[in-house]
């Protein structure tokens, strides 16, 4: 299936012929996963979608959410909208986040406390390159993402590069001038916890 960016007349057309009935569904996002218009205070999003969270859910939780998509009119610049879209980001915790006007298509990743741009494509080069587009926003991607950062011990053990780690090394002191307090209770559970987020070291 093609998508053409000129059956795209209208804002409304955009975020009916090219997010509903194609991009979402391309990338794996089943209807009862993504929901538009989502408010939240001051700020409306076209389209917000979950890799595997389901409304409703709360803003207090840490966890990034998964993917919104901002529409615009094909006559529209999305230069003028890429700040709008980099602020709802940052404010909701959002992993990445898509800016069209189908006659292009722009990616954005959150690292961070900065969000990038990692992907654009015109509008007519949607479809050769949604294989790429899948590889950075697709369902399964950004589920695996989100367990890597719900996981953290997986990821540290991952990056860590045994030939760097006496380089990375950090001493963590445990004090009070005073005896009996907890010192050495403090110090075994600490290092316990921090051996099973991945990291290695004194009690090795």
């Amino acid at each position: 299936m093609s998508f053409d960016p000129n059956l795209c007349r209208n804002e409304t057309e955009v975020e009916s012929k090219l997010i509903v009935q194609y991009l979402l569904p391309e990338l794996g996002y089943s209807p009862d996963s993504w929901h538009q218009e989502i408010t939240f205070g001051n700020i409306r999003l076209d389209f917000l979608a979950f890799a595997s969270q389901v409304l409703p859910f709360s803003l207090t939780d840490n966890t990034p959410l998964g993917l919104i998509v901002e529409a615009k009119g094909p006559q529209e610049k999305l230069d003028k909208h890429e700040h709008k879209l980099i602020r709802y980001m940052l404010q909701l915790r959002i992993l990445f986040g898509v800016l069209t006007n189908a006659k292009q298509l722009r990616i954005y990743e959150r690292q961070g406390n900065t969000v990038k741009q990692v992907f654009e494509c015109a509008g007519q080069d949607i479809s050769t390159q949604l294989p790429k587009i899948r590889n950075i926003i697709g369902r399964d991607h950004i589920k695996k993402r989100l367990k890597s950062i719900q996981n953290p011990a997986q990821d540290v053990t991952s990056q860590r590069d045994p030939t760097q780690e006496k380089h990375q090394m950090k001493v963590i002191t445990i004090y009070h001038n005073k005896g009996g307090v907890g010192k050495t209770t403090v110090s075994v559970n600490l290092a316990a916890a921090l051996r099973l987020r991945g990291l290695r070291g004194f009690i090795d």
